[in-house]
């Protein structure tokens, strides 16, 4: 009669693959080690607190600041060096050039479907461009994630970031009416609202779609796989709320593109205010800056783990 063996018998005898070391003594499994000795990026998880620790940093600190965005966002198979300054704000100029663009030619096309059409391509631009630059593609974004600090973006470069971000605006809203041969500008007089209603919806929904991008983007819930959609997603609903009182911009990169744009259209039945553009460039940066007092307000833990990595 054989002799009885516990089930699980061949899984305690079996021949468990030699650990190995790294230089700082974390001990993993030689599988996961490239011949360099260096772990692959598996997991951004796993790899976070040692990209935070190992990162090496310019005298302005650039690469620090910008790196930790790129980094929350994409998981790398293997290691690659971070995006250059150029290629970030390519991206950035790229990615808004083609938002602008789609509200350009949907507001042209006249459909109801044309929240639908910005959201969905701002997401496919995140996507796109998240792991290059962040996917801002808004000043107002790239203001929020300056003020929400958390070394996410420097001064200097959010500057550059929002430069970029105008100017593809400009050359989209330039591109819809060669297109499209008709234009359209930001007026609180088209809505026949007043003054006070474009910019309490321009204010408050600029802050709901900085908010998805600081909880989304850039804090310790990432990285996701929803991040854009979710995103884009806040535009939609945005406009579709208030498309009976508000134009709804969110952005002061569509709203200089599409303004000047609409200035070189010899057959504009209407050219903005001197208020309507107060409102729509200086309500989405006070969205902005409430959005990142939001975040500090509920998002506590996240500058608590930077004080204490300091």
């Amino acid at each position: 009669m054989p002799p009885c063996t516990h089930p699980l018998a061949p899984l305690a005898s079996a021949r468990m693959p030699e650990p190995s070391t790294t230089a700082n003594g974390q001990w993993i499994p030689t599988s996961q080690l490239s011949a360099s000795g260096k772990r692959y990026s598996h997991s951004i998880m796993e790899e976070a607190p040692n990209l935070l620790r190992s990162s090496t940093f310019s005298a302005s600190g650039n690469k620090r600041q910008t790196q930790r965005v790129v980094d929350i966002i994409v998981n790398h198979r293997e290691e690659v060096r971070s995006p250059l300054l150029r290629e970030r704000l390519l991206a950035e100029f790229v990615g808004t050039f083609f938002l602008v663009l789609t509200v350009g030619v949907a507001v042209a096309s006249k459909t109801d479907m044309a929240p639908v059409a910005v959201g969905l391509m701002l997401a496919v631009q995140i996507y796109s461009f998240g792991a290059v630059s962040g996917g801002f593609l808004n000043p107002a974004v790239t203001l929020a994630v300056l003020l929400s600090r958390r070394d996410k973006i420097s001064p200097q470069i959010s500057v550059l970031y929002m430069a970029v971000q105008f100017l593809g605006g400009v050359v989209a809203g330039f591109m819809a009416f060669a297109g499209t041969e008709t234009s359209f500008c930001f007026d609180y007089a088209v809505m026949s609202k007043s003054f006070g209603t474009s910019f309490e919806f321009e204010m408050f929904f600029t802050m709901a779609l900085c908010g998805i991008v600081l909880a989304a983007g850039t804090s310790n819930d990432a990285p996701n796989q929803y991040f854009g959609f979710a995103i884009g997603c806040s535009v939609v609903g945005g406009a579709l709320a208030c498309g009976g009182f508000d134009q709804g911009s969110f952005n002061p990169a569509v709203t200089v593109g599409m303004n000047l744009a609409n200035y070189a259209n010899s057959n504009s039945k209407i050219n903005p205010s001197l208020g309507a553009w107060f409102v729509f460039i200086s309500a989405p940066f006070v969205g902005a800056a409430l959005a990142a007092a939001v975040f500090r307000g509920t998002r506590g833990n996240e500058f608590e783990e930077v004080m204490s990595k300091e």
